[in-house]
């Protein structure tokens, strides 16, 4: 993997994302609006410094892709098959993503289908992670961290997809 400004600014980002939905089935607004505001002063200053490989089409071209996602995700998020923050992250890493958006897509439909198939063992890593947070947060002063959803007696069954969608974002990084 080649060392890009897309890459510093999603990686940490995404094991952010990963660690956050595991544990909490959260992913947070702020992350989601910083990657959105760093794209744009990414891409304005690409523009402005007239860059290489900034135009004007393969920009055009994420905005739609990154607004038919969202539309679409939108629409999901009603009827109650994905989250709100999953539709809006995979948005934002589509601008990220440009002319890979569709590679990104299918690898995260791809390790979507993958994490349903592994739920037993997603779970058991959930529980683990959980319990390495319970014990480095007897450290800290009483309910500094909340406590994980997968050690709640009414733990959420849906699938944490933003697993899937950092697996779909890292393997067009890794690749692009």
């Amino acid at each position: 993997m080649a060392l890009s400004m897309p890459g510093l600014v999603i990686v940490p980002a995404l094991l952010w994302i990963v660690v956050s939905d595991l544990l909490y089935r959260r992913i947070a607004n702020r992350v989601v609006i910083a990657l959105l505001l760093l794209w744009a002063g990414y891409t304005g200053w690409a523009f402005l410094s007239g860059a290489t490989g900034a135009r004007w089409e393969e920009t055009a071209a994420a905005l739609l892709t990154a607004a038919v996602v969202l539309i679409l995700g939108y629409i999901l998020f009603t009827m109650r098959w994905m989250g709100a923050g999953d539709a809006k992250l995979m948005a934002t890493l589509c601008l990220w993503l440009g002319e890979d958006a569709l590679t990104f897509l299918m690898v995260t439909a791809l390790a979507g289908g993958a994490l349903a198939l592994g739920m037993p063992l997603l779970r058991q890593a959930e529980r683990a992670l959980a319990l390495v947070l319970v014990r480095l947060g007897r450290w800290l002063p009483q309910g500094a961290l909340p406590l994980p959803v997968a050690l709640r007696d009414d733990a959420p069954t849906g699938i944490p997809y933003g697993v899937a969608i950092a697996c779909g974002a890292a393997f067009v990084l890794w690749n692009g």
